[in-house]
């Protein structure tokens, strides 16, 4: 089995990468990694992430994530956007998709791990706390509801827990 996953960073390793829809992708012998080629709506916006969906048949995807403090074997099963941003305003509806969804139960839970809410701050901000009361996270808060939106099935995890940078 494939598993797709979803990152700002790239795997160190991998066979094969290619370019499409504003991301570029690392193919290895069990996964596909999607990164953006920049955090910016030109490339995280609603209808690259439906291009992508339908180019290579997502159902789901396992978002991943940087986390302060770092965090291991949790799931992530919700978020509070604190970034002050979000890449679905003024970019819905598409196609007969509704302009306003439903952004509650955006998470699939994984079996046997713990499971947490971060609060994402987003990718500048996040390089400058160091000090929080909550688990805080890069970008799930940001990324996630949009492969909700286009009707993939969403789950999130620390990146180190599954390839470092």
């Amino acid at each position: 089995m494939n598993e797709k996953i979803y990152s700002l960073y790239p795997p160190k390793k991998y066979n094969q990468k290619g370019d499409c829809f504003g991301h570029l992708f690392y193919k290895t012998n069990k996964t596909t990694v999607f990164v953006p080629k920049e955090f910016l709506n030109e490339y995280i916006n609603p209808i690259n992430f439906m291009h992508l969906k339908q180019k290579f048949f997502l159902k789901s995807i396992l978002v991943l994530d940087k986390t302060w403090p770092i965090v291991t074997n949790v799931c992530f099963v919700d978020h509070v956007n604190r970034s002050g941003f979000n890449f679905l305003i003024g970019k819905t509806p598409i196609y007969d998709y509704p302009m306003f969804p439903d952004m509650s139960n955006i998470y699939k839970p994984i079996k046997s791990l713990k499971k947490t809410t971060v609060h994402t701050i987003g990718p500048k901000r996040f390089k400058k706390e160091e000090t929080q009361k909550e688990v805080v996270s890069e970008s799930i808060g940001l990324i996630a509801p949009i492969w909700h939106y286009v009707g993939v099935g969403v789950s999130g995890r620390p990146i180190g827990d599954v390839f470092s940078l």
